[in-house]
């Protein structure tokens, strides 16, 4: 079976530096997929490169980070954040005033994820899935996201998070491959990619979306780059 992987750069409309590097590696690279933070200093600008360059396929990166006060990345790796009756309303409310901004702008919503993976919450994939599904669209998930931690949770993706997919029967790529690994068993996966100028890893990311050895090896493997809207 023919592999087919998507290339997507998170943080789209964060700042000037991530969103040029985002279209720069589109135009220029691999990368066939973004996602956008519609309430991020770039997001007008963000919005006039998706009108330029209608081949780069958008989704919506979700931030929820001002409801968890998240101050760290992969903070849900050392405990899960107790979601309360009064914060699930905030998640609901933040997630649809994010989707009415982005659907507002005249886009075409290809998938949702999220800022810092808030979405791989028990509590808060229910209704990221339960709005995937209203809208029609994929999501990502983390395959292994918990299992990556030295501390609990180790069988939390599959005996809640898998079976809350199931049951609302939303599409997504079920690998989640580190840095272009190409040699993973998958039929559909995804890399997670940060494109970017100032900072070194981010760099790094535009550099190897532009790297035509890597784009060789992907054409010699026969693996098919696409993009979320092509799980529809």
């Amino acid at each position: 079976m023919k592999k087919r992987l998507i290339v997507n750069a998170d943080d789209f409309g964060r700042n000037v530096e991530n969103t040029n590097a985002t279209i720069i590696a589109h135009k220029y690279g691999i990368l066939s997929s973004t996602t956008i933070m519609v309430y991020r200093h770039a997001f007008g600008l963000a919005c006039k490169l998706i009108k330029e360059n209608p081949t780069l396929k958008t989704g919506l990166h979700i931030d929820l980070d001002y409801i968890f006060m998240m101050k760290e990345q992969n903070r849900f790796y050392k405990r899960l954040v107790k979601i309360t009756k009064s914060m699930e309303i905030k998640i609901k409310d933040e997630i649809n005033k994010q989707v009415d901004k982005f659907l507002k702008a005249g886009f075409s919503l290809t998938h949702l994820d999220s800022h810092h993976h808030a979405h791989m919450h028990p509590d808060v994939l229910p209704i990221v899935v339960a709005k995937a599904k209203e809208l029609q669209v994929p999501i990502r998930f983390y395959n292994g996201y918990y299992d990556k931690s030295k501390f609990f949770y180790k069988n939390l993706e599959k005996e809640v998070l898998i079976p809350i997919l199931k049951h609302f029967c939303v599409k997504y790529p079920y690998f989640l491959i580190d840095k272009f690994d190409l040699d993973s068993d998958y039929a559909v996966g995804e890399v997670m990619m940060h494109p970017g100028f100032r900072e070194i890893w981010r760099t790094y990311d535009t550099a190897r979306c532009l790297d035509p050895e890597l784009k060789r090896k992907i054409e010699e493997k026969n693996i098919e780059i696409i993009s979320f809207a092509d799980l529809k």
